[in-house]
């Protein structure tokens, strides 16, 4: 008789779990399929490209160079490119945000694309003059940084390319296409330079100056055929154009500036608390994370114009299809964090090699980033945003940043690069408890209860 029982018992559970499991097969297919009619999922395959050309192939480039480089050389031009990502933030004004929500606003208006296309523009390039001129002044001014002048200087030039790139107008018109192969084959010839000429570690500058190039030739061309192709004609803006876009873009700019805080510039900071040979063994590490995080970087690009044009069309449809998608990024995001763990001392072996065994930790600690970042994405930037919510998210990311520098000041000096690791997990925490607090007082947590009968409702609907 207890056989019995327990026999029915486990057929019960088994169907259970083939319910569920079917019925989650089925949720995420119907997310994807509809996700790809819309245009998300297209223009998401697109993003992977220009991703693919921005993360994965530097991240094929690492096992090479850290092992040419060798720590030292590659913890100088990783303290550089720290440095020089802060100039990025400058240039890039949160221009990627609020340049994107207003060109999908604007796209069946040509004139109106124009002006905005090129206030921004110009905007961008005070911006370069600007950060050119504070870079000529800490060059001559910090005795650390006079003796990398040269480095940096040369670095400068992705500044540069940076502005140039228009993916702001490619993402607004939601036609990514192009764009995404010129970035991607712009990328590959420089990487096939780099191993033709970078052999040695004396070459870093070298490979500084092949890195600045690729930036400036994808700039360049994108904003060529973003002419072209859109039909854009560039004027000379009024300084109340540029006012309005700069002022669009401020809460973002002050957000972005906060994530640089706890994110782009992490090897600098590490690099003054530290040494350059510390830093190699931290940014071995963290460009390993950024490739793995930014695996999910073009769904969020994808998904920001359609949820930014949703959002003002209803709450309830918006959450509903939010939902989706934090069920869809959470998933992936909880899969690339157990690799990372699980995997640190086979992927740091075959990467980097055995001289960057201190790494191994680095990478644990840093792996719970990619679910936090997947759940931060979703919370943030298809909710608050859209919404409205550009000044509590500035604060959160603030507050991010603050407890970044905070807990770097405290651990780094003694755990060194495991410290800042720590800092940088910590960091990103508080951005993902922060966000769904926040939402949850605002009535726009896509999980809440009172959501649900609506969203099921919007679910037979979409299921029709």
């Amino acid at each position: 008789m207890c056989n019995c029982k327990a026999v029915l018992r486990g057929y019960a559970m088994y169907r259970l779990a083939k319910y569920l499991i079917i019925g989650l097969k089925k949720d995420i297919s119907h997310t994807l399929y509809s996700a790809w009619q819309s245009g998300v999922g297209k223009n998401a395959a697109s993003l992977y490209l220009i991703q693919f050309a921005n993360y994965i192939l530097p991240l094929i480039l690492v096992p090479y160079l850290v092992r040419v480089l060798r720590p030292e050389f590659f913890g100088l031009v990783s303290f550089g490119q720290g440095l020089i990502a802060y100039f990025n933030i400058l240039v890039d004004y949160g221009f990627a945000l609020s340049a994107t929500r207003r060109i999908s606003v604007e796209r069946n208006d040509l004139v109106a694309v124009s002006k905005t296309a090129s206030s921004i523009w110009a905007a961008k390039g005070l911006f370069c003059l600007l950060g050119l001129c504070i870079l000529l002044l800490l060059t001559k001014t910090g005795p650390k940084f006079q003796k990398l002048d040269h480095l940096f200087l040369i670095l400068y030039g992705t500044v540069v390319g940076g502005a140039l790139f228009p993916i702001w107008l490619f993402q607004g018109m939601e036609k990514m296409f192009f764009i995404s192969l010129i970035n991607l084959s712009m990328r590959l010839i420089i990487v096939a330079f780099v191993f033709l000429l970078v052999r040695n570690p004396e070459h870093y500058l070298l490979y500084a100056a092949l890195t600045s190039l690729g930036a400036i030739g994808a700039g360049l061309i994108g904003m060529i055929v973003a002419i072209f192709k859109f039909r854009i004609r560039l004027i000379l803006p009024s300084f109340e154009d540029i006012k309005q876009v700069l002022k669009e873009g401020w809460f973002l700019f002050l957000s972005t500036a906060s994530i640089s805080l706890y994110t782009a510039g992490n090897a600098f900071i590490l690099g003054l608390l530290t040494n350059p040979t510390v830093v190699g063994y931290y940014s071995a590490a963290e460009k390993i994370v950024k490739g793995v995080v930014n695996l999910l970087g073009p769904v969020r690009e994808a998904a920001y114009p359609r949820f930014s044009k949703l959002a003002l069309e209803s709450k309830a449809k918006t959450l509903y299809w939010v939902k989706r998608l934090m069920l869809v990024m959470s998933g992936l995001g909880l899969l690339l964090s157990l690799a990372l763990f699980l995997g640190a001392p086979l992927i740091v072996n075959l990467l980097l090699g055995s001289e960057y065994r201190p790494s191994v930790g680095i990478l644990r600690v840093l792996a719970g980033v990619p679910l936090l970042v997947a759940m931060s994405n979703v919370l943030g930037i298809q909710i608050m945003l859209p919404f409205g919510k550009d000044r509590a998210f500035m604060a959160i990311l603030f507050g991010a940043g603050l407890t970044n520098i905070a807990f770097a000041m405290l651990l780094a000096p003694r755990l060194q690069a495991i410290g800042m690791a720590t800092a940088v997990l910590l960091s990103e925490t508080f951005v993902t408890t922060s966000m769904f607090i926040y939402l949850q007082q605002c009535g726009l947590n896509p999980l809440s209860r009172k959501f649900s009968q609506t969203q099921s409702l919007l679910g037979q609907e979409g299921n029709k």
